[in-house]
């Protein structure tokens, strides 16, 4: 038996731990495009504030892997599944067979239509590593940094770079701030602290248009900045799975045991659209938490 896990992610380590829970002796080849094991997404923030280290953030620790006998491809990229075949083709040329398949290709930043984005030199999004390690490079004292997006994302973002710049301004078409996780209240509360920081909102607003250096506004407001981030949200990765036949509405249908509607696949984490219990429907739950445990579930029904 071969087990192969598309992504080092979350989803990758409850689906690892899950299997070898049913299952000790087969292999396990985990594939995933970053040069890093998987670690924890939303520490990127406390990096940039120099509050933790690459090290400290790894979900779990180096002999993870030895101790549960994963073979690691790491930089490498999947191009295609052939769920007849069994195989998997990577960018390189190469080719990976199969038993059992676990797809956890987790989420991308969305990048939103805007006029005149690509005049924007400095742009960047928030939600790898690579990413943080990007604008950390790119941040001085005297940044002035625009972020399109008052959610989670944006405002760690922000959190991560305040004591980095001279200023940080948010717009957001939101009536307020983090509205997916606060009430109004909340929401109010949190606005408040981050203004006194010094963080300055313009909600109920979008960007018209961009011009090197300056963000024109649909209320008429002009912004001057040097740095742009772009942290409206996530989309799933599901091209992979759309282009094998395996059916997707806005992530991959999954079932109570993760299974895909192709034999033998299995999808868990942002890129997968699992049950929800509390509405009876599926839906899209992108939660470090739900990630581990769709993994999990996903590993002990591919071992089961």
């Amino acid at each position: 038996m071969h087990y192969v896990l598309i992504g080092n992610s979350i989803a990758s380590t409850g689906c690892i731990e899950g299997i070898r829970k049913h299952d000790v002796q087969a292999q396990i080849t985990v594939i995933g495009d970053e040069s890093y094991h998987c670690y924890a997404r939303p520490l990127i923030s406390y990096l940039l504030q120099e509050k933790t280290t690459v090290e400290k953030m790894a979900y779990r620790c180096e002999e993870f892997y030895e101790k549960h006998k994963v073979k690691i491809l790491s930089n490498s990229k999947v191009s295609t599944i052939n769920p007849t075949k069994k195989d998997l083709s990577l960018a390189d040329g190469s080719k990976v067979g199969y038993d059992k398949l676990l797809i956890a290709t987790g989420s991308s930043a969305f990048i939103p239509p805007m006029k005149h984005l690509e005049r924007v030199k400095h742009q960047f999004t928030f939600m790898t590593l690579a990413d943080a390690k990007a604008l950390n490079e790119a941040l001085t004292k005297n940044s002035k940094v625009l972020i399109i997006g008052a959610g989670l994302i944006g405002l760690k973002c922000a959190e991560g770079i305040l004591k980095k710049v001279q200023s940080i301004e948010v717009v957001d078409l939101a009536n307020r701030i983090l509205p997916s996780i606060l009430d109004e209240e909340g929401s109010n509360r949190v606005q408040a602290h981050l203004e006194e920081e010094g963080i300055t909102f313009h909600l109920q607003d979008s960007v018209a248009q961009f011009e090197e250096g300056k963000a024109f506004l649909a209320s008429q407001k002009v912004l001057d900045f040097d740095l742009l981030v772009i942290a409206v949200g996530v989309k799933p990765n599901v091209e992979l799975a759309k282009n094998a036949g395996i059916e997707v509405e806005r992530g991959i249908l999954i079932d109570h045991q993760c299974r895909t509607s192709c034999a033998d696949v299995y999808a868990a984490g942002d890129c997968a659209q699992g049950w929800e219990l509390t509405t009876q429907t599926r839906r899209m739950l992108p939660l470090l938490g739900n990630a581990f445990m769709q993994g999990e579930c996903a590993g002990a029904n591919m071992a089961g």
